[in-house]
């Protein structure tokens, strides 16, 4: 499920830079001049998430943001951060301006929000802003009237009073009534299904946004795709243990995984009960 936030909130940010670049900065005058690839970077270990060349205030910089369902665990955020940060500003020497994002409500309470270390003449400063999306007023959000905003409102404070189911419907509601394109719509809601379940049941989510609202969306469309491949790769292994009773089928698992196309794999699960020999598979599935 991690995968499903990370594309997701990866896809809100290439469709809405503008709306999510104005709220993580909370600036108005904000433009998004150019994604920056950081995927080749073999200084530090992981690729950021999201990394855009910024014009604020008529000053250009880069809007570096880590989008963090819980805590980091394996290296603490502010370790994280110093080496993203380093990076960005060495390569491109201009600002830097990097935040964090905090999804579940318990996430991020013990981030520092940086790192500093002073001795002697030596001396490091690295600040990043926390944002806490449970601190956020939503209602606030609601009215902004920035689309690209709606998927994160489940998860922000609701008006006092309201409980839960309401203000999911309020926030679908306000979705729906977006002066967006049905695939946009679609993509909006299927954000706020993906994020709506860090907190809030599947049954609720199910019932307050149906299927065929989000059948446009072209990240539902990917991730249903996705889950049907997988799917298919797990059934045509098992239905070959079952009919070859031998371990080389694990080998196989890499060829199959390497086969993008649904169609073909389909047709090689139903190639499966055909088959004389495991070999004879293996040579249909290198063909």
């Amino acid at each position: 499920m991690a995968q499903d936030y990370d594309n997701i909130g990866k896809s809100l940010w290439t469709d809405h830079a503008v709306d999510l670049s104005r709220f993580v900065l909370d600036e108005a005058d904000v433009e998004v001049l150019e994604d920056l690839d950081t995927e080749q970077q073999t200084i530090i270990a992981r690729q950021t998430d999201i990394t855009k060349r910024i014009r604020v205030n008529n000053q250009e910089g880069i809007l570096h943001v880590e989008l963090q369902l819980r805590d980091s665990t394996d290296t603490p955020m502010w370790a994280r951060n110093a080496q993203y940060q380093g990076y960005l500003v060495g390569k491109y020497q201009m600002p830097v301006y990097s935040n964090v994002i905090y999804f579940h409500p318990r996430a991020g309470r013990n981030d520092p929000g940086g790192y500093t270390y002073k001795w002697d003449d030596y001396q490091h400063t690295n600040r990043y802003k926390v944002i806490r999306l449970i601190e956020i007023e939503g209602q606030a959000i609601l009215d902004r009237q920035a689309p690209g905003l709606l998927p994160f409102a489940p998860l922000m404070q609701p008006p006092a009073g309201m409980d839960i189911e309401r203000w999911v419907q309020a926030c679908v509601d306000v979705t729906r009534a977006a002066p967006v394109d049905q695939k946009t719509q679609a993509d909006l809601l299927y954000g706020i299904s993906v994020f709506g379940g860090i907190v809030y049941n599947a049954e609720l989510l199910d019932r307050l946004i149906p299927e065929e609202l989000m059948l446009e969306s072209k990240t539902y469309q990917r991730q249903m795709e996705r889950a049907a491949r997988e799917t298919t790769i797990e059934n045509t292994l098992a239905l070959l243990k079952r009919r070859f009773h031998t371990e080389e089928v694990s080998a196989l698992t890499p060829a199959l995984q390497n086969i993008n196309d649904l169609e073909r794999l389909q047709q090689l699960l139903v190639a499966v009960p055909e088959m004389q020999s495991l070999e004879a598979f293996a040579q249909m599935l290198h063909e």
